[in-house]
């Protein structure tokens, strides 16, 4: 009878560790709800909620669209992340000087205003700021650069000058959501 006994016990304490990694497995699977997901490009960020999602538009992964601010918005603040495949020897800093070389090439007007060092998803990241202009219209914007398994991710809020600031902190903790997701 004992031995019955410690048999059954057995089983259920077997069935109880399967059971709990079932729904550990499961979870780690979960998508967080509100949370936007690319599975090509291996990244997840959340957006504001009643932000317009296009996504491959530009030659971008995907761009949010802040909401029109009335008829006579010319201009919707937005945050687009573009990934591109880089070779293994390349470097953060190395990707930054040449990005910056095409910036300056098609805007006649471009004026870095700060560059640093940063973290993004916990590996490191060039942050800067910078304006330009891009048919007629002057842009502010707040850029992010970070390699990840031979892929360049760059994230860019755009804002109109006299609007970057009531957009700043928003475009911020967009970009503090964003991690890797493999």
């Amino acid at each position: 009878m004992k031995e019955g006994y410690i048999i059954i016990k057995k089983r259920l304490v077997l069935i109880v560790i399967i059971t709990l990694n079932l729904v550990l497995l499961m979870s780690c699977s979960r998508k967080e709800k509100g949370r936007y997901y690319s599975d090509e490009y291996s990244f997840s960020i959340v957006f504001p909620k009643y932000w317009e999602i296009q996504q491959k538009e530009m030659g971008t992964a995907v761009v949010a669209l802040s909401p029109e601010e009335g008829s006579h918005d010319d201009f919707r603040e937005n945050v687009a992340i573009t990934v591109e495949e880089v070779s293994g020897d390349i470097t953060l800093d190395k990707y930054f000087v040449v990005s910056q070389q095409n910036l300056k090439s098609y805007s006649k007007d471009y004026k870095l205003l700060y560059k640093n060092t940063t973290w993004l998803s916990r590996k490191p990241a060039i942050i800067l700021g910078f304006t330009y202009s891009m048919s007629g219209l002057k842009l502010k914007v707040l850029q992010y650069y970070c390699l990840y398994k031979n892929k360049a991710y760059v994230i860019t809020c755009t804002a109109l000058p006299h609007s970057f600031d009531r957009y700043e902190e928003k475009f911020l903790k967009i970009v503090r959501t964003f991690r890797f997701e493999k």
